[in-house]
This record gives C-alpha cells, sequence and structure tokens, in this order.
C-alpha cells in the first residue's frame, strides 16, 4: 500500500495545471472576442474560483495522506505486534504512548497506591489488575467493559486508527490471560498428576515389605517427594503412651532419632500428638513454640506435622519441612492428610501381621516350652530349660531366679548364669526386700525394663555394673494372683531390651511360674511325706533311707557312724492324764531341744509313738567313740530335761537312751536300727539313762 505525493501524482498535477492554464488563455481570447467589455471583470472572478477549487482539492489529498501515513503506521505496529506475539509465544507489550496524556494528570489523581500513578504515558486498562482512582479490581478481562466509562480511554480511542491499535492490544492482554490460566491448570494438573504418582508410590511402598522399619522408611520417603520435602521423620508413641519416638528419619544425618523424641503434649509435635490437629510452623526461626534444637541446628525453616489416626487410637505423627521458604498450600496438605491415612494403616496392617506372626511363633514356642519344663522335677532343671529356650530368641548374657519369702521379707537366689568373669550373685544367697529393682517387681507384680543401669538408684546395681552389666529386664513369676519370685536376664550393652521382647517373655515367665509353683508343691509334698506332721522332723521312712546313705558312704570312706534311739517314758500315762494336745505339745519341746543340741552334720527324726532317733555321722561305739556318744548322750539328756519338767501331781515323764555303731555293732542299716533298738529296750528295762548296744555272737 503507498500512499502520498509519488511520482505519477505529480507528473498528473503538472498535467491537470497546464492544461488549467491554457483553458484560462483561450477562455481569456473568446471573452476578449465576445465581450470585450467584461472579459477582465469575468476573469478576475473566474480565476479565484479556479483557485479555491484547486486548494479544496490539496486540501483533501492532504487529509488522504495524513490518513494513508497513520494506517500505514498502523498497518506496521499491528505487522509487529502480530510477528512478536507468534515469533516470542508473549503477549504482553508496553503500555508506554507518548501521544496519550497520562490518567492521573488528566483526572487530577493523587492515587500512589495506583500502579499507573507517576508512569508517564501509561494506560491503566493495559495494565492487568488496575482500575481508575487507585482501586484494584482484578484481572484486565473482567475489567475492559468499565473502561468504556473512562473519559482517558474515550479519548485514547476516539481516533479509529488508534481504536483498533488498543482492542488488539486489549486482545493481547486477553491472550495473555488465558495464556496464565491455561499455564496455571496445565502446572496444577502435572502438579496432581506428580501427586498421585506420589500416592501411588505411596501405596506400592506400604506393600514393598512385611518389616514395619522398612515399610515406614518407605512411605516416609514417597511421603516427602509427594510435596517436594526436604526431611522429615515418622514418629510412634511407645507403649504407655507417653512419649514419641522417632522410628523412620528422611534428609537428616545419622543417629538424629534419639534427638527427635519429645514427651506428648511438648513441643509443636508433642502437641499436635495430644491434641491430634495439624500443626504447621512455615518459619521455625520466629516460631515461639517449642522446637527440638537438633531441627534449629539443622537449619530447617518450616515444618508440617500431621497425625497417623488408626482405627482405634493415634498411632504417632508424620513430620516433614524444608530448608528454604515454603507455603504448604490446601492441596498439599490434603494430600499430606492422605499419606498420613496410608502410612497409619500400613503400620497397623504391619503390626497386626507381626503380632499374628509372633502370637504363632510365640504358640509353638510356649508348646515346646511347656512340654519341657514339665518334664523336669527340680527347680535346677526347669531354670535350665527356660534358659534355653530363652537364649534361643533373646540375646543377654545373664540370668538369675529369685524366690521371695514373704515371711522373712527377703529375696533368694535359686539359679544363677552369666558370661561375668566373676559374679557376686551365688546359688542360697538372701538379700532384703529393698536391695534390687527385683524386689519393686515383686512387690509391684509388673514387669521393669532399665535401659541403661546408673547405680544411683539401688546398691545392688552398682555391683552388676562392676561386672559389665548395663541393661537388664526382670519379669515376676505369679501364680494365681500371688508373686513367687521373679526371673532376671540381663546384658553387657545399653538398650539390649525393646518393649517386644518384654511381650514376649510375659507369658514365658508365667508358664515358668507355674511350673515352678507345680514343682515347689511337689516338692512339699515330697517333704510332707518325709516329715512328721506332729513335730516337724522327718519320720521313720526318711530316718532309715539316710542312715542307708550315710552307711554307704561309711563303707566308703572307712569311718564310723553311730545311731541314737531316744524314748520318753511314761508318755502315754502323761497323754492319758493331760490330753492329745498336751502331749503333743510335749513331742514338740522335746523335737525342739533335740533339733538345737545336735550338730549341724546330724539327723533328727520321730521314730515312733514316744521315739526320737538321731544320725551321728563320723561317731563309732569303741575306745573314745563310746566316750563320745555317751557324751552326746548327756548332753541331749540334759537339753530335754527342761521339757520333761511338769507340774507337780502330773505324772512322772523320763528319758532312756540306747545306741549302736557301725562297723562294731552291724553291718547293715536293718542291723543298727535293729541294735540301737535292743539297747533302748535294754535301757528301759534296767531304768538306766543310757545303754551303748553290745557286740552280736
Amino acid at each position: 500500500m503507498n500512499i502520498g505525493f509519488g511520482r505519477s501524482r505529480l507528473i498528473g498535477y503538472a498535467i491537470m495545471g497546464a492544461l488549467i492554464g491554457a483553458a484560462i488563455f483561450i477562455i481569456h481570447d473568446l471573452l476578449e472576442i465576445f465581450y470585450p467589455e467584461s472579459h477582465n471583470w469575468i476573469l478576475v472572478v473566474l480565476i479565484p474560483l479556479i483557485a479555491a477549487g484547486m486548494a479544496l482539492i490539496a486540501r483533501s489529498e492532504n487529509a488522504v495522506y495524513e490518513w494513508g501515513s497513520r494506517l500505514e503506521a498502523a498497518r506496521k505496529r499491528i505487522n509487529e505486534l502480530m510477528l512478536s506475539a507468534v515469533a516470542e509465544r508473549h503477549w504482553i507489550q508496553s503500555t508506554h504512548d507518548p501521544v496519550l496524556v497520562t490518567c492521573w494528570r488528566m483526572l487530577e489523581c493523587d492515587k500512589e497506591d495506583c500502579p499507573v500513578y507517576g508512569r508517564e504515558h501509561a494506560r491503566c486498562w493495559l495494565i492487568a489488575g488496575t482500575y481508575c482512582r487507585g482501586e484494584v479490581q482484578g484481572q484486565f478481562a473482567r475489567k475492559i467493559h468499565d473502561c468504556q466509562l473512562c473519559p482517558v480511554y474515550r479519548n485514547a480511542t476516539e481516533d479509529p486508527v488508534r481504536e483498533i491499535s488498543e482492542n488488539f492490544m486489549a486482545m493481547n492482554y486477553l491472550l495473555s490471560e488465558r495464556e496464565e490460566q491455561l499455564e496455571s491448570a496445565f502446572n496444577e494438573a502435572r502438579g496432581r498428576s506428580q501427586k498421585l504418582a506420589g500416592l501411588v508410590a505411596l501405596s506400592e511402598a506400604a506393600l514393598s515389605s512385611v518389616h514395619l522399619s522398612e515399610v515406614m522408611q518407605n512411605l516416609l520417603e514417597s511421603a516427602a517427594q509427594v510435596v517436594g520435602a526436604d526431611m522429615g521423620f515418622v514418629s510412634l508413641a511407645d507403649s504407655a503412651g507417653d512419649a514419641l519416638g522417632t522410628a523412620a528419619t528422611y534428609g537428616l544425618a545419622p543417629g538424629s532419632a534419639a534427638e527427635l523424641t519429645v514427651k506428648v503434649g511438648e513441643g509443636i509435635v508433642g502437641r499436635a500428638f495430644a491434641g491430634t490437629y495439624i500443626a504447621i510452623s512455615e518459619d521455625l526461626t520466629v516460631d515461639s513454640r517449642f522446637v527440638a534444637p537438633f531441627l534449629k541446628n539443622a537449619n530447617v525453616r518450616t515444618l508440617i506435622s500431621l497425625p497417623l489416626v488408626g482405627k482405634q487410637q493415634p498411632l504417632g505423627m508424620l513430620t516433614l519441612g524444608t530448608f528454604s521458604p515454603h507455603h504448604y498450600s490446601d492441596e498439599e496438605r490434603d494430600s499430606l492428610c492422605v499419606a498420613a491415612d496410608r502410612i497409619a494403616a500400613a503400620i497397623e496392617n504391619v503390626k497386626l501381621n507381626t503380632e499374628l506372626s509372633r502370637d504363632r511363633g510365640q504358640i509353638e514356642l510356649m508348646e515346646v516350652v511347656t512340654r519341657d519344663l514339665v518334664s523336669q522335677d527340680h527347680v535346677g532343671g526347669i531354670y535350665d530349660s527356660f534358659i534355653q529356650h530363652a537364649v534361643a530368641i533373646l540375646d543377654f548374657d545373664g540370668a538369675s531366679l529369685v524366690r521371695w519369702h514373704p515371711e522373712a521379707g527377703e529375696i533368694e537366689i535359686l539359679a544363677v548364669s552369666t558370661k561375668a568373669p566373676k559374679t557376686w550373685l551365688a546359688k542360697g544367697l538372701r538379700l532384703p526386700l529393698g536391695a534390687a529393682a527385683v524386689g519393686d517387681v515383686i512387690e509391684s507384680g509388673v514387669s521393669l525394663m532399665r535401659d541403661e543401669i546408673t547405680g544411683d538408684e539401688y546398691q545392688i546395681d552398682k555391683l552388676l555394673l562392676e561386672e559389665g552389666v548395663k541393661s537388664y529386664v526382670i519379669l515376676p513369676l505369679r501364680v494365681k494372683g500371688a508373686v513367687l519370685g521373679a526371673v532376671m536376664l540381663n546384658s553387657f550393652r545399653a538398650h539390649a531390651f525393646s518393649t517386644d521382647d518384654l511381650e514376649l517373655l510375659e507369658p514365658l515367665a508365667r508358664q515358668l511360674g507355674l511350673v515352678l509353683d507345680n514343682a515347689r508343691l511337689l516338692e512339699e509334698a515330697k517333704r510332707l511325706s518325709l516329715v512328721d506332721s506332729t513335730t516337724g522332723l522327718y519320720n521313720h521312712r526318711y530316718f532309715y533311707d539316710v542312715v542307708s546313705r550315710e552307711m554307704s558312704k561309711s563303707a566308703r570312706h572307712g569311718r564310723p557312724v553311730a545311731v541314737m534311739l531316744i524314748g520318753i517314758d511314761g508318755f502315754q500315762e502323761f497323754t492319758r492324764s493331760r490330753g492329745g494336745v498336751q502331749g503333743d505339745r510335749l513331742l514338740q519341746d522335746i523335737a525342739g531341744s533335740l533339733e538345737a543340741n545336735v550338730r549341724g552334720a546330724d539327723v533328727v527324726a520321730r521314730y515312733g509313738g514316744d521315739e526320737f532317733a538321731v544320725l551321728l555321722p563320723y561317731l563309732g561305739a569303741e575306745s573314745a567313740g563310746s566316750i563320745d556318744l555317751a557324751s552326746a548322750a548327756g548332753r541331749i539328756r540334759r537339753a530335754i530335761a527342761g521339757a520333761l519338767k511338769r507340774d507337780e501331781g502330773q505324772p512322772p515323764v523320763g528319758l532312756s537312751i540306747g545306741a549302736a555303731g557301725y562297723p562294731d555293732h552291724a553291718s547293715d542299716t536293718a542291723g543298727l536300727l535293729e541294735r540301737a533298738d535292743w539297747a533302748l529296750r535294754a535301757a528301759r528295762a534296767g531304768h538306766e539313762d543310757f545303754v551303748l548296744a553290745e557286740k552280736p555272737y
């Protein structure tokens, strides 16, 4: 397009001027011929008219030229805009136009909060989000109709060409807004796709392992990737529900789990768990709530912590964070809520599967342990069997079995085993109940686990530390609500035992308590079958067996042994006169005197209705031995004399003693007891205090 004074138009105007001049000369000649009087006047009128017409034509031509120039400029501008928009995929255009008077000057506006204020030749309708008088209305597409009311806009668009240019720029801005909306929608869709992919990965991670630690680690890493977190950790509540221990970490230094343990109700994480709500801190540097010093030292900037809620109760917390400023959007919170639910469900499933497997294994183990324990008939064998099975499932360095004696307020060590080179523990050792932690377990009936002993609480712990013991677990042995004792397992390592170990050991301890109680009852029954119920001394049966064993030892080692039978003279008359109760009391007094006045190696028994027997190892019947037997008989007689003294008017009670020795008087048990019985009958018949048996013929 070429609008203006080109060469062809100049030639045309020259030819037209020449023709008009020739026409004027011709007209002048003709008028001079036909109107000689007025031809000059006619020329005076005609020439100005022709000049005026030419001026009008020139003016129109000039206007056309100007319009053409402006159209050419508009065409070039539109082409530039279109080329720049297509080539650069960029819709935003400059708002600077020196032709326009700035709106804030035209409207005498002084709203400094308006983005247009102070900018020369800027148009508010082409600055997205602004409105006249400084008010902010929003995006350009929502305010374009209001621009028709603005005098600056009307003044700028009253020229059709400028109106086309402004409308084209307005179209660019509309396209720019649409492009931003499409790009935002695309980014949002891509973000959702990534989050869905993250949730899919989260679901896959939940099924990736059957071990709780591995599952939590996989879930934590997948959840962190969903929102682009730099670090995170999963905290689970302990069995008591008092503290949150760190079960898995992501993006943090090794060994940070212990630093992140918090009590329930303390700090951001502990409070959120107690209240079961989502806690968010977008700037930990200015957050007034307590934050673990480890997180601040690790330069963690933001934090979001979500509760892991199971079907019945909260399980723990999922905590994620970033090292740079970040705003957690509603969509991110929703995604993390889904992730937290998945993690809680996975934890419950793994725990349930673990518990089922453990219960199944525990039942199988209990069957083996019960069968093995029941097969033992004494405490030592039961203890050894228990330790053998406990070693198969746990790693420990020492163990001990303790019995509780409530009548004495003491604990007795029944069995002990340890890997320590030296130990102060010994079988048969008795300690006051409050001397060791086992006393607390016996009093409370509740298991105790010490992760790391210091020796400050119990004196016995200091001795354990000297042996190298760092941690231990004590389990009560309960039967029908009563605590019989306790079993203690210790380790040379701190934190050697866990709550899972405790849950595994407690059923074994209950079974051990039942078996030990049965063994105790069996031993008591055996003891009662060998003990006289009235005096508490061994009975005739036991005395006969112990004499046989002692004679076998004497035969092997060539040393003597003697038996002494003691008869209570006048006992039947005393019983008929005073009654059976007083008779039993007399027997009990005599039994007490006998036990108090014999040696530690001697054995005292009730031999018959009014007869007692004493086994005297190392005492013979010959020479010095007979003197020893007579001395022993005299000592016994003097000791029993106090018990035989009765009130006046009561039937008299006397004492006769007969004795026999091996190998002088007999060669076997029956013969020895028979010779001692003969000596007793001889003493009673002769009313003698002591008779020593004679050698058989």
